[in-house]
């Protein structure tokens, strides 16, 4: 199914200099990163309403695994600063069902309703060792993992954050809670920054069992780098953020040594608030339909907030979705702060043009 990395990557060596640089903030570093997707648009993976989780989850994951390789081989060849890896994905619901809940599924993503729809349920929460999803979710993961460690390919995953977590436990009744009964919130928000460091670790040591570590293991996540999806902050004022979201997400990132994010453009107004936080590695900016262009909001912010922005290492990196030609007429944002640029497109053949593009812009 898969091959070994340097046959996906033949520059390997070469992106992973660039991309250590970048990060460490060498003198010779790059002044940004373009990160290609071609075909995830047209590519579909497998449909998770079609399989049987509860008796042959495997028979899933060795599809998704297939899917996988299958998008890899389409980005052979592209010279971008992508480091082949393998994401899961099992729809949202598995961000919160190792708590509680059960997962339903449907053909394109998974939920769980929320459980607490008395307050009173929160005192009944548990983090137990043998919920069936966490066992599962454990399982899948060590499965995928022992499929690709020994091809060198990096497995990397990301985790709801404390108030994502909140609010999939107690559901849109969270947006009133903040104003109604504060005290609740900040009880909810200490048990899912607790659950989500629980859940982690315990990934965290399928992913770096002795058996399947390697030399790039570590790039996309590990036992002292953790990725928190922050989707919730979005309907969140930047005070309310303050209050329960960021001190929640700061103690999660001391937890693990260092922290990324995952926003979205829906949700400039809290981005701010983001980039105040300590320990923090990256910040990614993925597009919403309706919204303003995730580049055009991290401009603006490097215009208006520039005390935020820089080229050193204790300022974080941003990623954020462009076109192929937004990755070039933007690039000089990249004189004034750390920028990955991400391109999604139909074809390799657009992705390998958008990276010319970039480099030709690059060279200048």
């Amino acid at each position: 199914m898969f091959r070994d990395i340097s046959y996906y990557k033949s520059d390997l060596d070469a992106c992973m200099a660039r991309v250590r640089a970048f990060f460490n903030c060498d003198p010779a570093a790059p002044g940004a990163l373009i990160i290609t997707f071609p075909s995830v648009l047209t590519l579909r993976g497998p449909a998770l309403n079609q399989y049987d989780f509860e008796t042959n989850p495997c028979a899933y994951l060795d599809d998704y695994l297939e899917y996988q390789a299958q998008l890899m081989e389409i980005r052979r060849g592209i010279e971008d600063d992508w480091i082949p890896s393998v994401v899961p994905y099992m729809g949202i619901g598995e961000f919160s069902a190792f708590v509680a809940g059960e997962i339903e599924f449907g053909e394109g993503t998974s939920w769980v309703k929320p459980v607490l729809q008395d307050k009173s349920d929160l005192d009944s929460l548990l983090l137990d060792p043998n919920n069936k999803w966490f066992t599962r979710l454990n399982l899948a993961t060590r499965y995928m993992v022992q499929h690709i460690a020994p091809h060198r390919i990096p497995f990397g995953r990301g985790y709801y954050s404390p108030l994502d977590l909140a609010w999939a436990l107690r559901g849109e009744a969270i947006y009133t809670d903040f104003y109604e009964d504060p005290d609740f919130v900040h009880r909810l928000l200490e048990f899912a920054m607790t659950a989500t460091i629980w859940f982690a670790r315990s990934q965290a040591a399928e992913i770096f069992a002795p058996e399947f570590v390697h030399e790039l293991s570590a790039w996309h996540c590990g036992p002292n780098r953790i990725a928190l999806g922050e989707d919730i902050s979005s309907l969140c004022s930047p005070s309310h953020y303050r209050e329960f979201g960021a001190p929640y997400t700061q103690q999660v990132f001391d937890a693990f040594g260092i922290g990324e994010i995952h926003c979205h453009s829906a949700g400039p107004h809290v981005v701010p608030e983001f980039l105040k936080l300590k320990r923090m590695r990256q910040i990614q900016i993925v597009a919403d339909p309706n919204t303003r262009r995730p580049v055009e909001i991290l401009a603006d912010l490097i215009s208006s907030s520039p005390e935020f922005f820089g080229r050193s290492p204790d300022v974080p990196v941003v990623a954020v979705d462009v076109s192929p030609n937004e990755a070039a007429d933007y690039y000089d944002l990249s004189r004034q702060t750390r920028v990955v640029f991400s391109v999604v497109t139909e074809t390799a053949e657009e992705a390998q043009h958008a990276v010319r593009l970039f480099r030709a812009t690059q060279a200048r």
